[in-house]
């Protein structure tokens, strides 16, 4: 059999050397030359979700391309990051990762059926926010603490929804439950908006939620914040306390969405999708959707991201190891 060189490949296709050297930079100038597609790992309407859509609708101009965005909830974002490791490398596959798909999976999931490092190419945070503890407004409830005293004397039996098995919804409601040494269960939904759907119906008692989807409900009186998970107080919530100013600590949490693809994704790819995702983030079009939706912008990119997303990891290690939590 005879061994494939270089210069015999070039012969092959009718190429010389410098041509052929040019080769894969003319396939990386000439990407994308179809559709691309943005897996967001969560229902539609969820915050993940307008984020993907924010994103696609940004991108696709300035790629010349139609980015389209496809919803692949369930098991926390599992199935999605699955379906996206898997995929081929070729820039034609990208998506909206979370904090519990790229970091706390890591060392939460027995199994998540992926690596949430080795398995992808990180390309650019995006935004940030802050789980808010809500509660529908026909229970009796004004404070986190109104809650643990409710939850001591009928344990176990109230309810806490979130957007799914290892989001930062669940694990904030994990670390509400271990520093007030309380129990309530938790109830896991395939995205935001079943959750909150199901809060306003009053099916379920409280939610682990960030804060921008219910500013209007809020408004409204649909429901009722009752703890920040954060250091200080909200901005857009300066009445609600946050859980350490009521007596509980060590329950802050930060979620964060940002830009990722499968691993090997090549260098042309992601450094020309890091040049466009770092000019949307610096223009009007990113301040006009945290006006709406909330949120802090993540604008990390290359070696500084990649540092973040190590400290990310590094931290729910150390939660899982101190807690001795694990998701099934």
């Amino acid at each position: 059999m005879s061994h494939l060189t270089r210069r015999s490949l070039g012969r092959s296709l009718g190429l010389s050397l410098p041509a052929l050297a040019l080769a894969a930079p003319a396939w990386a100038q000439a990407w994308p030359e179809r559709p691309i597609t943005l897996v967001v790992p969560f229902a539609p309407g969820a915050f993940t979700d307008a984020v993907g859509r924010f994103i696609a609708g940004a991108l696709t101009p300035r790629l010349g391309q139609t980015v389209v965005v496809e919803n692949r909830p369930g098991a926390g974002g599992s199935i999605a990051a699955r379906s996206v490791a898997r995929a081929p490398a070729d820039g034609y596959t990208l998506m909206i990762g979370t904090q519990g798909i790229n970091a706390s999976n890591a060392s939460l999931m027995r199994n998540p059926g992926y690596d949430p490092v080795a398995d992808f190419t990180p390309i650019h945070g995006i935004v940030k926010v802050v789980p808010t503890l809500f509660c529908h407004p026909s229970r009796p409830w004004r404070s986190a603490t109104d809650v643990i005293a409710e939850a001591k004397r009928r344990p176990g039996q109230l309810t806490f929804g979130s957007s799914g098995i290892g989001t930062v919804q669940h694990l904030v409601g994990e670390m509400f439950k271990l520093s007030a040494g309380i129990e309530i269960a938790h109830v896991p939904y395939r995205g935001s908006s079943p959750a909150l759907a199901d809060l306003l119906a009053g099916s379920i008692d409280l939610l682990f939620e960030y804060p921008n989807p219910g500013f209007e409900m809020v408004r409204a009186g649909k429901i009722r914040p009752l703890a920040v998970a954060a250091p200080q107080r909200l901005e857009e919530l300066p009445d609600t306390p946050t859980m350490a100013e009521q007596g509980v600590p060590d329950v802050e949490a930060v979620t964060w969405f940002s830009l990722f693809g499968p691993r090997g994704l090549p260098s042309a790819v992601s450094d020309r999708l890091e040049r466009e995702v770092a000019s949307i983030l610096a223009g009007e079009e990113l301040r006009e959707f945290l006006r709406i939706q909330g949120g802090l912008p993540l604008a990390l990119r290359g070696e500084a991201f990649r540092d973040f997303l190590a400290s990310e990891v590094t931290k729910w290690r150390h939660f899982a190891e101190r807690t001795g939590f694990r998701i099934d």
